[in-house]
C-alpha cells in the first residue's frame, strides 16, 4: 500500500479537504484497516488526530469521497472550536501524517504494523486579514501618544483578541526585525477593541525615532496570524493648544479655497442664504480624493443666516491633523470646495 499526500499537500487543511490522501493499494480484493492521521505544529503542543475503520480496495481510494466516521482527539477545546466550527487552523508550520494498519484476517483484532505511512508540511497561512489601518505606514505624526487602529475580517471578529508590539527599529532593521529582535517600548495582550491610544504607563516615544508595529489576532489563546509590519515616526509635536483653534463659525462663501481651516472634532460653518429653501449637498474627501460617507451629506437651509456644526468626532473616525475636502453644493446650483485639517479633540492641550 501507498500513501499519497500530493492532493493534500500545499493546502490549508480543512475539514473538508483532510481526508483527500490517496491510499493504493495492489493487495486483491477488500482490506479492512485502520487509517490514523495526527497534525502536529512545531514548537507548540497544539495537534490534532483521528482514526477511522475504513476498507481497502484494490487501486485507488480516497476516503474524502466516501461516508466515513472518523473520531476525533483535539489537545484542546479551542482547537477543535476552531477547525470544526470555523474551518481554520492556527497559524505555524504543522506536520500531517497518515498511516495505514491492515487488520488481519486470521478473525482476531490483531494488527500489523503500519504498511503504509507518508507525512505533509505547510504553513498555515498567516495573511489572517488583519489590516493596520492608523498611523499610515512610513507615516510621519506629530502625536507623541498616537491612536492606533486596526480592522479584521472574519466571521468570528467579536470573539477574537489581539496583541500590539511596538518596537525601534535600529539601524540596519526592517520593521518586521525591529518587532521580532527588539525589545519592545509597548506590547499589551488580550485587547478586546481595534484601537488604543498609545498610553502614558508605557515607554515615551521619542522624536526622529522610527518605530515598528503590528498586531496579533488569537482565538482563546490560539494564535491566528500576524498583520503587516508598519512604520512611523515623530517628526516634531505640533498639537494644537485649544484655545489657538478658532471656534468661530466660518462663512466659507467669503473664503472659498482657503486652507488654514481647522475642525477640532466639529467643522463650523456659517452660510447666508438668498432663497426661502435650500439644500447643501455635501460630499467629504480624503487627501487621497477619497469619499468618505456622514450622517451630515445633506443640511436643510432657511433664508438668512444659517450656522452649521458638522460633528464628525461623534460620527467618523477621521485622523488627526490630516487634510479633508468638503465639497459642497446647493439646490440653487452654487457650488463651493472647503479644504480643512481634522483635530482630534482628545490631543489638544489646553
Amino acid at each position: 500500500m501507498i500513501v499519497n499526500m500530493a492532493p493534500v499537500d500545499g493546502v490549508d487543511i480543512t475539514p473538508d479537504n483532510i481526508f483527500n490522501f490517496q491510499i493504493q493499494s495492489k493487495l486483491a480484493g477488500a482490506n479492512n484497516a485502520v487509517i490514523k492521521g495526527t497534525l502536529r505544529f512545531r514548537n507548540s503542543n497544539l495537534q490534532m488526530s483521528y482514526t477511522l475503520n475504513y476498507t481497502i480496495h484494490q487501486g485507488i481510494n480516497t476516503p474524502g469521497t466516501e461516508q466515513i466516521n472518523p473520531q476525533w482527539q483535539f489537545s484542546s477545546t479551542a482547537l477543535r472550536n476552531l477547525f470544526m466550527t470555523y474551518k481554520r487552523l492556527p497559524a505555524g508550520v504543522y506536520e500531517y501524517c497518515v498511516s495505514v494498519m491492515p487488520i488481519a484476517k486470521t478473525g482476531s483484532d490483531a494488527r500489523t504494523n503500519a504498511l503504509a505511512e507518508e507525512c505533509a508540511y505547510h504553513q498555515s497561512d498567516e495573511v489572517f486579514l488583519i489590516n493596520l489601518i492608523d498611523p499610515d505606514n512610513n507615516a510621519k505624526i506629530h502625536e507623541y501618544n498616537p491612536p492606533l487602529s486596526w480592522v479584521v475580517n472574519f466571521p468570528y471578529a467579536s470573539e477574537l483578541t489581539y496583541r500590539i508590539r511596538i518596537a525601534e527599529i535600529k539601524q540596519g532593521q526592517n520593521p518586521q526585525n525591529a518587532v521580532i529582535r527588539n525589545n519592545p517600548v509597548y506590547d499589551e495582550n488580550n485587547l478586546q477593541q481595534n484601537s488604543i491610544v498609545y498610553p502614558a504607563y508605557a515607554k515615551p516615544l521619542q522624536v526622529n525615532q522610527p518605530y515598528a508595529w503590528s498586531v496579533n489576532a488569537y482565538y482563546k489563546g490560539i494564535l491566528l496570524g500576524t498583520s503587516e509590519f508598519w512604520k512611523f515616526t515623530i517628526i516634531e509635536d505640533t498639537l494644537f493648544k485649544a484655545g489657538l483653534v478658532s471656534q468661530a463659525y466660518y462663512e466659507f462663501v467669503k473664503h472659498n479655497s482657503d486652507t488654514r481651516l481647522y475642525a477640532a472634532g466639529t467643522l463650523k460653518l456659517e452660510y447666508n442664504s438668498d432663497v426661502p429653501k435650500d439644500t447643501l449637498i455635501c460630499v467629504l474627501k480624503d487627501d487621497h480624493n477619497n469619499v468618505i460617507k456622514f450622517p451630515q451629506s445633506r443640511i436643510p437651509l432657511l433664508a438668512g443666516e444659517n450656522r452649521i456644526d458638522i460633528a464628525f468626532d461623534s460620527t467618523l473616525n477621521l485622523k488627526d491633523n490630516k487634510s479633508y475636502q468638503l465639497q459642497v453644493s446647493t439646490k440653487a446650483n452654487k457650488t463651493y470646495s472647503i479644504p480643512f485639517t481634522y483635530l482630534n479633540p482628545l490631543y489638544l492641550k489646553n
